[in-house]
């Protein structure tokens, strides 16, 4: 029966934790799925818009720098050596004060060069000598409209230095306000950028160039697959983003075994064939949702203590069971003086009930808890009086029905006179006292025969003599016969 009520109880809630398991675990990976196939899209916005604001504050940096006088007095020298030579100190001056993190930029940028109206490069940061003389203006086309006034961003496609850098260019001014030339600054789209920007917006980056991804954030292998998707399933998508600046549809693909949902589309405010691209990583979002395994440990925790609990509780009922089992045996094997003695909140009444009958059928006094005495024929207790006074005071009963003689019920006149004057309170305390001593002087236990509980039967059945006798008093005497002791009703007319 326990081995049942475990069983049962753990059987329960294995069900309910393992269902409530499967059902929360199902609804917070759908969740945390969709998260990231409904806002792909919009991490993608998000990137092109911190693109373009990065660039747009890049053109304001390079616009102060570029009206500064010592960018202005690059171009007072007196020949082509000076001007360099300027050039040079005014690039390292200006890349020296975008790399400090008080500008709370990129660092120092890969390129700050200086050109002259004609969209050659006068100098530039590094290297006094390096890129002299090279048409910048002919490869960045924002060169031109610096030159024409206007300052812009843009994307540089560096073939000697196989690079691709965003570009700020800001056109370089006289006091008169005639144009000089124009600084540009440049920073390439590295793996640093990729990653400071997928940070940003919570998601991996990658930017494609030609027919490669240039840099990414990803790792590993991964940047690798990437390619592969991108130039293999995905090739149109990437090809319309390229060169149209056609924003794709997310669309799925899988790196390293963890399926991954991405938009690719194109680098904001750039002419060039440059790319940019957002991944979500759906696996790790999905994995997330480990978190409700919690609710397998409470459930192992929950059954570790039922278990606990239905041990103890099916010991706690099936002990007394056992115990009133081998009570019964003892009685049936013939061991009529034997008694339940069972502690326990739940089973104490049946026991006590038991043992009841057991005195009934062995025919043995014994008190209950509300001064009832149970059996008790052969024993001629006071609760077979009690109980057949009526049938003892009938002088037609029989002795044998009565278990007294048949004369009880008419006392001696002066016998009847002397029991009635007794005052009440002395007349309760003295049966008592004989009826006790009687019972002790045969051998017999009166540790259950409580004075209370004995004056209330007593009274009890006095009462029901005179409804049935119409008498005006009734007393009881104390009788031994033998080894029984009865209490013989006196009738007082």
């Amino acid at each position: 029966m326990r081995t049942k009520i475990i069983a049962g109880n753990l059987l329960t809630l294995l069900v309910v934790g393992l269902a409530a398991y499967a059902m929360v675990k199902t609804n917070v990976e759908s969740a945390f799925a969709a998260e990231v196939d409904t806002r792909i899209t919009t991490d993608y916005q998000l990137l092109s818009r911190s693109i373009a604001l990065y660039g747009r504050e890049l053109v304001a940096l390079v616009e102060q720098q570029a009206s500064t006088r010592g960018i202005q007095d690059v171009f007072g020298a007196m020949d082509e050596h000076g001007r360099r030579q300027r050039g040079f100190e005014a690039s390292q001056r200006v890349s020296t004060w975008l790399g400090d993190p008080a500008r709370g930029h990129r660092g120092r940028p890969d390129i700050t060069a200086v050109v002259d109206d004609t969209g050659r490069v006068v100098a530039r940061d590094s290297d006094v000598n390096a890129m002299f003389g090279v048409d910048l203006g002919a490869q960045i086309p924002a060169i031109g409209e610096a030159l024409h006034g206007n300052a812009s961003v843009a994307v540089w496609e560096s073939t000697q230095d196989n690079k691709a850098l965003q570009v700020a260019v800001a056109p370089i001014r006289s006091e008169e306000g005639r144009i000089l030339g124009a600084l540009v600054v440049g920073y390439d789209l590295s793996n640093g950028l990729a990653t400071s920007e997928g940070d940003l917006i919570g998601r991996d980056v990658a930017f494609v160039w030609g027919d490669r991804v240039y840099s990414s954030s990803l790792d590993g292998s991964r940047p690798t697959e990437l390619a592969a998707d991108l130039f293999g399933t995905s090739n149109a998508a990437t090809v319309a983003a390229r060169d149209g600046s056609i924003v794709s549809a997310p669309f799925s693909l899988t790196l390293e075994g963890e399926d991954h949902i991405a938009v690719v589309g194109p680098l904001p405010s750039s002419s060039a064939h440059v790319a940019m691209v957002v991944l979500g990583n759906r696996s790790a979002q999905i994995a997330k949702a480990s978190s409700v395994s919690f609710i397998l440990l409470l459930t192992g925790i929950g059954a570790l203590i039922v278990a606990a609990y239905g041990f103890f509780m099916g010991s706690s009922i099936l002990a007394p069971i056992a115990q009133i089992e081998e009570g019964v045996l003892q009685v049936m094997n013939g061991r009529t003086d034997y008694r339940l003695d069972i502690q326990s909140q739940d089973f104490g009444g049946l026991a006590y009930r038991i043992n009841q009958l057991l005195n009934v059928l062995t025919r043995t006094e014994e008190v209950d808890e509300s001064g009832a005495v149970a059996g008790g024929g052969s024993g001629g207790g006071w609760s077979d009086q009690s109980r057949d006074a009526s049938t003892v005071a009938d002088p037609n009963a029989s002795s044998a029905a009565a278990g007294a003689p048949s004369d009880e019920a008419e006392a001696d006149p002066e016998v009847a006179a002397r029991l009635a004057a007794e005052p009440e309170d002395a007349y309760y305390t003295r049966v008592y006292t004989e009826y006790v001593a009687a019972k002790q002087a045969v051998g017999e236990n009166v540790s259950n025969i409580p004075q209370d509980k004995f004056v209330q039967r007593l009274k009890a059945n006095e009462q029901g003599l005179l409804k049935k006798h119409g008498c005006r008093l009734v007393r009881f005497q104390v009788q031994t016969r033998g080894t029984q002791v009865n209490l013989k009703p006196v009738i007082i007319r």
